[in-house]
């Protein structure tokens, strides 16, 4: 009989954010609008000693709670990754949110809630679990699409996130319950053997595919994407272009890694490929038409989820277990550089808004590098992190998913990687020309300076760089992490 005490141990982490979601909102009661600020520091210090309680359980690799919840390095290092996510989404956020009077206390709230969500999704061993795991963040995101009630555009952006969500939830649910009656369990490591050679399993599978990378926002499956993405608040996009996506993978990878990752593996392989093939080029290609850029940063991300698609079908026809594991590797350190770089591309469009009737193109950023040089510079690091340039996190990012893709004999695909990326080249970089080569408005907006967002985005550009120069230490951890489910 397992302990009790030491079940409530390992889920530390979750019952912190939990906790700090319930004091930001006891505080949030009885402070003066004046004093609202101080709800960020708190969300963040929650944040950090949830980063405490990781490190306390980090090496347990242990399932608990009868089966339904696994502990392992791989949990704590997408856990970890949620937190960072989480603090510079805390961060980016008040000045934009103050100046159009919306609640910093629910933000902050909906925000904890939301990586709780993703805590569970990382540490599910069950399907159960998992679909709990992703109701629990998809809904406050669905919250946060349509934070701005008086704007249509978050309404119409959380509608439609809303509407289409919950009928992928559905698809999902129903594979769930198909797999359920074929195997007789919801264990995602005893689901494989029941769902080989059968039509009846291929369907499970299908439904199962069909409902996770709709969360991912994988084509074709990514329609309520742009039209979200540009609805909600513009740093609030920035979580929800990373925060859910790294969630949604840690379900792919427990699902699929784990779950189907045996002799099933060759029944879902053609279709990630595929899938990750179409993914990449249709994001790129429409994000090239964009002249808004917050909707082509939004593009944008639909491409890098075929990026990390394609490490994942290199998992599938990887001949030997040491290829296997590099390439869940590279899932995991994809997700992590993606996640620091996009969601600080997103806070600069931001901080370019202060006027609410201004909405993000390309004009915003002419003459940038003049008006603000440490501005402009930020956003050109992440720009070229973004484009895959060295010395930045983008550029190992996407040679890992290359490797990992020549290293499991799918060299194709790794040309059509080589070749997207190319083509990302050309709308991420007219960015950086309207920032240095042209002249700006006649009357620019002002930009936002908020202390809690400059350190942030500081913080991000730093990350960028360290993770792309110091790679190794890095390595170390994934490999740790990756290698608790081999």
């Amino acid at each position: 009989m397992t302990d009790p005490l030491n079940d409530l141990f390992t889920l530390l982490p979750e019952l912190i954010l939990v906790a700090a979601a319930l004091v930001v909102i006891t505080v949030d009661l009885f402070l003066p609008r004046g004093a609202k600020w101080t709800l960020t520091p708190l969300a963040v210090f929650g944040m950090l000693l949830a980063g405490i309680g990781c490190a306390l359980v980090w090496g347990v690799n242990d399932t608990v709670f009868a089966g339904f919840y696994v502990v392992d390095d791989l949990s704590v290092f997408l856990k970890v990754a949620t937190l960072v996510i989480g603090v510079l989404a805390a961060l980016f956020a008040p000045s934009y949110l103050v100046s159009r009077r919306l609640p910093l206390g629910e933000f902050n709230a909906i925000l904890l809630f939301s990586l709780t969500g993703m805590f569970v999704l990382a540490s599910s061993s069950d399907l159960v679990t998992m679909f709990l795991g992703l109701e629990l963040m998809v809904m406050p995101a669905y919250l946060l699409t349509g934070f701005h009630k008086t704007d249509r555009y978050s309404n119409e952006g959380g509608l439609k996130y809303f509407l289409l969500g919950s009928f992928a939830s559905a698809i999902l649910l129903f594979g769930i319950s198909w797999t359920y009656g074929l195997t007789g369990t919801t264990r995602v490591a005893e689901i494989g053997a029941g769902l080989t050679g059968s039509t009846a399993g291929i369907v499970a599978l299908a439904m199962l595919t069909v409902g996770a990378t709709f969360k991912v926002a994988a084509v074709p499956f990514h329609y309520w994407t742009p039209d979200a993405y540009q609805g909600a608040p513009t740093p609030l996009t920035g979580f929800l272009s990373v925060g859910p996506k790294l969630g949604a993978f840690a379900l792919l990878v427990r699902l699929f890694v784990e779950g189907l990752g045996g002799d099933v593996r060759a029944e879902w392989l053609v279709v990630m490929a595929v899938l990750a093939l179409l993914t990449m080029t249709g994001g790129n290609v429409v994000a090239l038409a964009q002249v808004n850029v917050k909707r082509m940063l939004a593009y944008s991300s639909i491409a890098h989820t075929g990026y990390i698609m394609a490490a994942l079908a290199a998992f599938a026809a990887a001949p030997s277990p040491a290829v296997q594991q590099r390439s869940v590797e590279a899932v995991l350190f994809y997700l992590l550089g993606y996640g620091v770089m996009n969601i600080a591309a997103f806070a600069v469009v931001g901080m370019l808004q202060r006027d609410p009737r201004r909405y993000g193109g390309l004009v915003s950023f002419a003459g940038l590098a003049g008006r603000a040089p440490w501005l402009a510079a930020a956003m050109a690091v992440l720009l070229l992190s973004l484009t895959g340039i060295p010395p930045t996190v983008g550029f190992f990012a996407k040679l890992y998913v290359l490797l990992a893709a020549v290293d499991a004999g799918m060299a194709w695909l790794a040309v059509a990687i080589a070749l997207n990326a190319a083509l990302a080249a050309f709308y991420y970089l007219r960015v950086i020309v309207y920032m240095y080569m042209r002249d700006p408005e006649p009357e620019p907006a002002s930009i936002d300076g908020h202390p809690f967002g400059v350190a942030a985005l500081a913080m991000s550009v730093v990350g960028v760089l360290a993770l792309g120069i110091f790679v190794e230490p890095v390595l170390d951890f994934l490999r740790a992490s990756a290698g608790s489910i081999f």
